[in-house]
Protein backbone atom coordinates (compact mmCIF):
# COMPACT_ATOMS: atom_id res chain seq x y z
CA UNK A 1 0.00 0.00 0.00
CA UNK A 2 1.12 3.74 -0.38
CA UNK A 3 2.30 5.06 2.74
CA UNK A 4 3.93 8.73 3.03
CA UNK A 5 6.89 9.08 5.18
CA UNK A 6 5.53 11.59 7.54
CA UNK A 7 4.50 11.46 11.20
CA UNK A 8 2.50 13.86 13.40
CA UNK A 9 2.74 14.19 17.30
CA UNK A 10 -0.14 15.80 19.39
CA UNK A 11 1.40 18.91 21.46
CA UNK A 12 2.05 17.81 25.11
CA UNK A 13 1.36 14.17 24.45
CA UNK A 14 3.56 11.38 23.12
CA UNK A 15 0.55 10.86 20.70
CA UNK A 16 1.85 10.20 17.41
CA UNK A 17 0.06 8.86 14.18
CA UNK A 18 1.26 8.21 10.69
CA UNK A 19 -0.28 7.72 7.28
CA UNK A 20 -2.46 9.23 5.32
CA UNK A 21 -4.81 11.02 7.98
CA UNK A 22 -1.84 12.33 9.77
CA UNK A 23 -1.60 15.33 8.17
CA UNK A 24 -4.93 16.36 8.54
CA UNK A 25 -5.20 15.43 12.12
CA UNK A 26 -1.99 17.20 13.05
CA UNK A 27 -3.80 20.52 11.36
CA UNK A 28 -7.27 19.59 13.26
CA UNK A 29 -5.40 19.50 17.04
CA UNK A 30 -2.72 22.03 16.42
CA UNK A 31 -0.34 19.32 16.41
CA UNK A 32 3.35 18.95 14.86
CA UNK A 33 3.72 17.35 11.67
CA UNK A 34 6.99 16.06 9.87
CA UNK A 35 6.95 15.69 6.29
CA UNK A 36 9.91 14.74 5.10
CA UNK A 37 11.05 11.90 7.16
CA UNK A 38 13.32 10.21 4.79
CA UNK A 39 15.48 13.27 3.91
CA UNK A 40 15.57 13.70 8.39
CA UNK A 41 17.05 9.86 8.24
CA UNK A 42 19.73 10.67 5.28
CA UNK A 43 21.82 12.38 8.23
CA UNK A 44 22.43 12.89 11.64
CA UNK A 45 20.98 16.05 12.79
CA UNK A 46 18.81 16.00 15.92
CA UNK A 47 15.10 16.84 15.58
CA UNK A 48 13.77 19.24 18.26
CA UNK A 49 10.16 18.87 19.12
CA UNK A 50 8.48 20.28 21.96
CA UNK A 51 12.18 21.23 23.81
CA UNK A 52 12.91 17.39 23.39
CA UNK A 53 15.39 16.00 21.14
CA UNK A 54 14.98 12.68 19.18
CA UNK A 55 17.82 10.82 16.84
CA UNK A 56 16.35 10.73 13.46
CA UNK A 57 16.35 6.76 14.56
CA UNK A 58 13.95 7.74 17.34
CA UNK A 59 11.61 9.28 15.23
CA UNK A 60 11.84 6.60 12.34
CA UNK A 61 11.55 3.84 15.31
CA UNK A 62 7.86 5.93 16.19
CA UNK A 63 6.70 6.17 12.59
CA UNK A 64 7.42 2.28 12.61
CA UNK A 65 6.02 1.48 15.16
CA UNK A 66 2.68 3.88 14.26
CA UNK A 67 2.60 2.30 10.93
CA UNK A 68 2.39 -1.63 12.19
CA UNK A 69 -0.03 -0.97 14.47
CA UNK A 70 -2.20 0.63 11.76
CA UNK A 71 -2.06 -3.31 10.10
CA UNK A 72 -2.53 -5.38 13.58
CA UNK A 73 1.06 -5.46 14.46
CA UNK A 74 1.05 -4.33 18.18
CA UNK A 75 4.30 -6.45 18.71
CA UNK A 76 6.64 -6.51 16.25
CA UNK A 77 8.75 -8.36 18.23
CA UNK A 78 6.31 -11.04 18.69
CA UNK A 79 4.81 -10.93 15.23
CA UNK A 80 6.84 -10.33 12.62
CA UNK A 81 9.74 -13.03 11.48
CA UNK A 82 11.62 -10.93 9.48
CA UNK A 83 11.38 -7.41 8.07
CA UNK A 84 13.28 -5.29 5.31
CA UNK A 85 13.36 -1.82 4.03
CA UNK A 86 14.41 -1.30 0.72
CA UNK A 87 15.34 2.78 -0.82
CA UNK A 88 17.34 4.21 -3.64
CA UNK A 89 20.25 5.00 -2.10
CA UNK A 90 22.01 4.21 1.50
CA UNK A 91 24.51 5.94 3.35
CA UNK A 92 26.13 5.13 7.14
CA UNK A 93 23.48 8.09 8.70
CA UNK A 94 20.60 6.69 6.84
CA UNK A 95 22.16 2.85 8.04
CA UNK A 96 22.12 3.48 11.03
CA UNK A 97 19.16 5.30 11.56
CA UNK A 98 17.30 2.19 10.57
CA UNK A 99 19.53 -0.05 12.66
CA UNK A 100 18.29 2.21 15.65
CA UNK A 101 14.77 2.29 14.52
CA UNK A 102 14.48 -1.67 14.36
CA UNK A 103 15.91 -1.88 18.20
CA UNK A 104 13.50 0.44 19.52
CA UNK A 105 10.57 -1.78 17.90
CA UNK A 106 12.26 -4.93 19.68
CA UNK A 107 13.82 -6.39 16.43
CA UNK A 108 17.56 -7.77 16.92
CA UNK A 109 19.93 -7.78 13.82
CA UNK A 110 19.06 -10.95 12.28
CA UNK A 111 15.42 -10.38 11.64
CA UNK A 112 15.69 -6.59 10.45
CA UNK A 113 17.43 -5.94 7.22
CA UNK A 114 17.84 -3.18 4.50
CA UNK A 115 19.04 -3.24 0.63
CA UNK A 116 19.23 -0.27 -1.75
CA UNK A 117 16.32 -1.06 -5.03
CA UNK A 118 18.86 -2.73 -7.55
CA UNK A 119 18.97 -5.98 -5.03
CA UNK A 120 15.41 -5.41 -4.50
CA UNK A 121 14.68 -5.39 -8.49
CA UNK A 122 16.90 -8.76 -8.36
CA UNK A 123 14.77 -10.30 -6.07
CA UNK A 124 11.49 -9.50 -7.97
CA UNK A 125 12.80 -10.40 -11.19
CA UNK A 126 14.25 -14.05 -10.34
CA UNK A 127 11.10 -14.60 -7.91
CA UNK A 128 9.12 -14.41 -11.26
CA UNK A 129 8.56 -17.22 -14.05
CA UNK A 130 12.02 -18.38 -15.69
CA UNK A 131 10.97 -16.85 -18.78
CA UNK A 132 10.75 -13.42 -17.96
CA UNK A 133 14.38 -13.35 -17.23
CA UNK A 134 16.29 -15.81 -19.42
CA UNK A 135 17.57 -13.05 -21.28
CA UNK A 136 18.26 -8.93 -20.32
CA UNK A 137 15.55 -7.74 -17.90
CA UNK A 138 14.82 -3.95 -18.25
CA UNK A 139 13.33 -1.01 -15.52
CA UNK A 140 12.15 1.92 -15.99
CA UNK A 141 11.85 4.42 -12.92
CA UNK A 142 9.61 6.75 -13.15
CA UNK A 143 9.64 9.64 -10.60
CA UNK A 144 8.37 13.40 -10.75
CA UNK A 145 9.69 14.86 -14.00
CA UNK A 146 12.83 12.01 -14.74
CA UNK A 147 13.24 8.73 -15.93
CA UNK A 148 15.68 6.32 -15.24
CA UNK A 149 16.62 2.96 -16.81
CA UNK A 150 18.61 -0.11 -15.54
CA UNK A 151 19.37 -3.60 -16.85
CA UNK A 152 19.36 -7.30 -15.41
CA UNK A 153 21.76 -9.75 -16.80
CA UNK A 154 23.03 -13.14 -15.75
CA UNK A 155 26.57 -14.37 -16.73
CA UNK A 156 25.65 -18.34 -16.43
CA UNK A 157 29.51 -19.22 -17.48
CA UNK A 158 29.88 -19.41 -13.37
CA UNK A 159 28.88 -21.29 -10.18
CA UNK A 160 26.69 -19.71 -8.36
CA UNK A 161 25.46 -17.93 -11.51
CA UNK A 162 26.20 -14.51 -11.17
CA UNK A 163 23.53 -11.18 -11.69
CA UNK A 164 24.18 -7.91 -12.29
CA UNK A 165 22.18 -4.50 -12.40
CA UNK A 166 23.63 -1.79 -14.21
CA UNK A 167 22.31 1.62 -14.42
CA UNK A 168 21.79 3.14 -17.33
CA UNK A 169 20.64 6.44 -19.03
CA UNK A 170 17.88 9.36 -17.45
CA UNK A 171 16.27 11.36 -19.16
CA UNK A 172 14.05 14.78 -18.26
CA UNK A 173 10.23 14.19 -18.96
CA UNK A 174 7.93 17.05 -19.87
CA UNK A 175 4.86 17.76 -17.88
CA UNK A 176 3.21 17.98 -22.00
CA UNK A 177 2.10 14.90 -22.44
CA UNK A 178 3.11 14.63 -26.29
CA UNK A 179 6.09 15.89 -25.29
CA UNK A 180 6.65 13.21 -22.35
CA UNK A 181 5.66 10.54 -24.95
CA UNK A 182 8.62 11.65 -26.91
CA UNK A 183 10.79 12.33 -24.24
CA UNK A 184 10.08 8.89 -22.81
CA UNK A 185 10.49 7.30 -26.54
CA UNK A 186 13.77 9.00 -26.72
CA UNK A 187 15.65 7.59 -23.59
CA UNK A 188 14.04 4.28 -24.53
CA UNK A 189 15.65 4.21 -27.54
CA UNK A 190 19.23 5.34 -26.37
CA UNK A 191 18.75 3.08 -23.29
CA UNK A 192 17.78 -0.62 -24.93
CA UNK A 193 18.51 0.10 -28.79
CA UNK A 194 17.42 -3.17 -30.52
CA UNK A 195 18.67 -5.50 -27.94
CA UNK A 196 16.55 -8.46 -26.92
CA UNK A 197 14.85 -8.33 -23.84
CA UNK A 198 12.97 -11.28 -21.76
CA UNK A 199 10.64 -8.49 -19.99
CA UNK A 200 11.03 -4.71 -19.04
CA UNK A 201 9.13 -3.76 -15.94
CA UNK A 202 7.81 0.29 -15.47
CA UNK A 203 7.84 1.48 -12.27
CA UNK A 204 6.05 4.91 -11.07
CA UNK A 205 5.10 6.09 -7.91
CA UNK A 206 1.88 7.19 -9.61
CA UNK A 207 1.36 5.12 -12.28
CA UNK A 208 -0.58 6.74 -15.26
CA UNK A 209 0.50 5.79 -18.80
CA UNK A 210 -2.28 7.73 -20.59
CA UNK A 211 0.42 9.67 -22.22
CA UNK A 212 2.46 6.95 -23.10
CA UNK A 213 0.93 5.55 -26.49
CA UNK A 214 3.72 5.70 -28.87
CA UNK A 215 6.31 4.52 -25.91
CA UNK A 216 4.00 1.19 -25.21
CA UNK A 217 3.92 0.65 -28.56
CA UNK A 218 8.02 0.86 -28.81
CA UNK A 219 8.87 -0.87 -25.88
CA UNK A 220 6.60 -3.96 -27.02
CA UNK A 221 9.09 -4.63 -29.90
CA UNK A 222 10.59 -8.18 -30.04
CA UNK A 223 7.86 -10.21 -28.44
CA UNK A 224 8.90 -7.79 -24.87
CA UNK A 225 6.91 -8.83 -21.94
CA UNK A 226 5.87 -5.31 -20.21
CA UNK A 227 4.88 -5.19 -16.86
CA UNK A 228 3.93 -1.58 -14.39
CA UNK A 229 2.67 -1.02 -11.27
CA UNK A 230 3.82 0.43 -8.19
CA UNK A 231 5.39 -1.18 -5.92
CA UNK A 232 7.81 -3.94 -7.03
CA UNK A 233 10.92 -2.75 -4.84
CA UNK A 234 8.33 -3.45 -2.02
CA UNK A 235 7.97 -6.95 -3.44
CA UNK A 236 11.62 -7.62 -3.92
CA UNK A 237 12.32 -6.53 -0.50
CA UNK A 238 9.58 -9.06 0.74
CA UNK A 239 10.80 -12.05 -1.54
CA UNK A 240 14.51 -11.22 -0.33
CA UNK A 241 13.43 -11.19 3.88
CA UNK A 242 11.36 -14.53 2.83
CA UNK A 243 14.92 -16.08 1.24
CA UNK A 244 16.75 -14.83 4.19
CA UNK A 245 14.65 -16.94 6.65
CA UNK A 246 12.43 -19.76 4.62
CA UNK A 247 13.20 -20.52 1.12
CA UNK A 248 16.55 -20.71 -0.57
CA UNK A 249 15.52 -19.94 -4.25
CA UNK A 250 18.51 -17.88 -4.72
CA UNK A 251 20.74 -20.14 -3.68
CA UNK A 252 22.20 -21.09 -7.17
CA UNK A 253 22.88 -16.81 -7.92
CA UNK A 254 25.41 -14.21 -6.91
CA UNK A 255 23.95 -11.14 -6.81
CA UNK A 256 26.97 -8.53 -7.74
CA UNK A 257 25.84 -5.42 -6.66
CA UNK A 258 27.13 -2.07 -6.33
CA UNK A 259 26.71 -2.21 -2.75
CA UNK A 260 29.02 -5.27 -2.53
CA UNK A 261 32.69 -4.67 -0.75
CA UNK A 262 35.15 -7.04 -3.16
CA UNK A 263 38.35 -6.99 -0.87
CA UNK A 264 39.08 -9.25 1.92
CA UNK A 265 40.97 -8.15 4.80
CA UNK A 266 42.90 -9.59 7.44
CA UNK A 267 45.74 -9.79 9.38
CA UNK A 268 48.94 -11.79 9.82
CA UNK A 269 49.33 -12.93 13.42
CA UNK A 270 50.18 -15.33 15.98
CA UNK A 271 47.32 -17.49 16.95
CA UNK A 272 47.68 -20.10 19.67
CA UNK A 273 52.19 -19.92 19.17
CA UNK A 274 51.49 -20.69 15.42
CA UNK A 275 51.63 -17.88 11.81
CA UNK A 276 48.31 -17.67 10.87
CA UNK A 277 45.84 -15.18 8.64
CA UNK A 278 43.21 -13.69 10.65
CA UNK A 279 40.04 -13.10 8.68
CA UNK A 280 38.13 -9.35 9.86
CA UNK A 281 36.60 -8.29 6.56
CA UNK A 282 34.81 -11.19 4.01
CA UNK A 283 34.12 -10.26 0.54
CA UNK A 284 30.85 -10.57 -1.30
CA UNK A 285 28.79 -8.54 1.71
CA UNK A 286 27.11 -5.19 1.40
CA UNK A 287 29.19 -2.51 2.57
CA UNK A 288 26.52 -1.88 5.60
CA UNK A 289 27.17 -4.99 7.03
CA UNK A 290 30.77 -5.03 6.99
CA UNK A 291 32.18 -4.71 10.25
CA UNK A 292 34.63 -6.13 12.62
CA UNK A 293 35.69 -5.53 16.46
CA UNK A 294 38.62 -7.40 18.22
CA UNK A 295 41.55 -7.21 20.35
CA UNK A 296 44.59 -7.76 20.00
CA UNK A 297 48.57 -7.61 21.22
CA UNK A 298 50.94 -6.18 19.50
CA UNK A 299 54.60 -7.91 19.76
CA UNK A 300 57.38 -5.27 19.46
CA UNK A 301 55.78 -2.78 16.52
CA UNK A 302 54.08 0.26 16.17
CA UNK A 303 51.95 -0.38 13.58
CA UNK A 304 49.26 -2.74 12.13
CA UNK A 305 49.39 -4.00 9.01
CA UNK A 306 46.73 -5.43 6.80
CA UNK A 307 46.17 -7.87 4.21
CA UNK A 308 44.05 -6.81 1.70
CA UNK A 309 42.84 -9.06 -1.73
CA UNK A 310 40.63 -8.50 -4.18
CA UNK A 311 37.45 -11.48 -4.56
CA UNK A 312 37.77 -11.11 -8.44
CA UNK A 313 41.50 -11.28 -9.34
CA UNK A 314 43.14 -12.37 -5.96
CA UNK A 315 45.98 -10.21 -5.81
CA UNK A 316 46.84 -9.39 -2.54
CA UNK A 317 48.59 -6.07 -1.23
CA UNK A 318 49.70 -4.70 2.35
CA UNK A 319 48.43 -2.13 3.98
CA UNK A 320 50.50 -0.54 7.21
CA UNK A 321 48.68 1.93 9.80
CA UNK A 322 51.24 4.02 12.18
CA UNK A 323 50.39 3.92 15.40
CA UNK A 324 52.42 7.50 16.13
CA UNK A 325 52.42 8.13 20.08
CA UNK A 326 51.69 4.99 21.06
CA UNK A 327 53.25 4.44 24.60
CA UNK A 328 57.00 2.51 25.14
CA UNK A 329 56.40 -0.72 26.55
CA UNK A 330 57.98 -3.74 26.37
CA UNK A 331 57.10 -6.45 23.50
CA UNK A 332 53.49 -7.95 24.27
CA UNK A 333 52.54 -5.63 26.28
CA UNK A 334 50.37 -3.35 24.58
CA UNK A 335 46.76 -4.49 24.24
CA UNK A 336 44.94 -2.72 20.97
CA UNK A 337 41.15 -2.44 20.43
CA UNK A 338 40.30 -2.35 16.47
CA UNK A 339 37.65 -2.12 14.45
CA UNK A 340 36.64 -2.18 10.79
CA UNK A 341 33.65 -0.10 9.45
CA UNK A 342 32.24 0.59 5.67
CA UNK A 343 31.01 3.80 4.82
CA UNK A 344 31.04 2.83 1.37
CA UNK A 345 31.71 -0.17 -0.64
CA UNK A 346 35.22 1.19 -1.16
CA UNK A 347 35.64 3.01 1.88
CA UNK A 348 36.93 0.98 4.97
CA UNK A 349 36.89 3.34 8.47
CA UNK A 350 40.04 1.83 10.92
CA UNK A 351 39.96 2.84 14.14
CA UNK A 352 42.36 1.28 16.94
CA UNK A 353 42.19 2.08 20.92
CA UNK A 354 45.21 1.30 23.33
CA UNK A 355 43.97 -1.02 26.30
CA UNK A 356 47.48 -1.24 27.83
CA UNK A 357 48.17 -4.40 30.00
CA UNK A 358 46.88 -4.20 33.24
CA UNK A 359 47.55 -2.33 35.96
CA UNK A 360 51.35 -2.64 35.37
CA UNK A 361 51.03 -0.97 32.14
CA UNK A 362 47.65 1.59 32.17
CA UNK A 363 45.48 2.22 29.05
CA UNK A 364 46.16 5.32 28.17
CA UNK A 365 43.16 5.23 25.46
CA UNK A 366 44.99 7.02 22.77
CA UNK A 367 42.46 6.86 19.37
CA UNK A 368 43.88 6.25 16.00
CA UNK A 369 41.73 6.27 12.83
CA UNK A 370 42.13 6.20 8.64
CA UNK A 371 39.98 5.72 6.21
CA UNK A 372 41.48 2.81 3.55
CA UNK A 373 39.97 3.40 0.16
CA UNK A 374 41.12 0.58 -2.69
CA UNK A 375 44.27 -0.55 -2.27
Amino acid sequence: MEFPTAIAKKRNEETWKTGPDAEKSAHAENGIWLDNLYEICMGSRICQIENRDYTPGEVLGTFLREALKMIGIERPDQQIQVMMITTGHLTRPFVENVREAYKIIGLPRGRAYLQEHDESFYCHVLNQKPELWSRKVGLFFLKDEEASFSELSISRKTKPATVTVKRGPKAALSIEPMERDRDFCHLMGEAMGNEIYSSVFLVSEEFDLAWADNSLRQLKKNQRRIFGGTNLFAQGACFSAREKVEERRLKGYLFLGNDLVRYNIGMEMTINGSPAYYALIAAGVNWYEAEKECELILDGTEELEFVVSSMESGKRNRYTMKLDGLPKRPPKTTRIRLRLEYDSPVTCQITAEDLGFGDMFPASHKIWHETMGEV
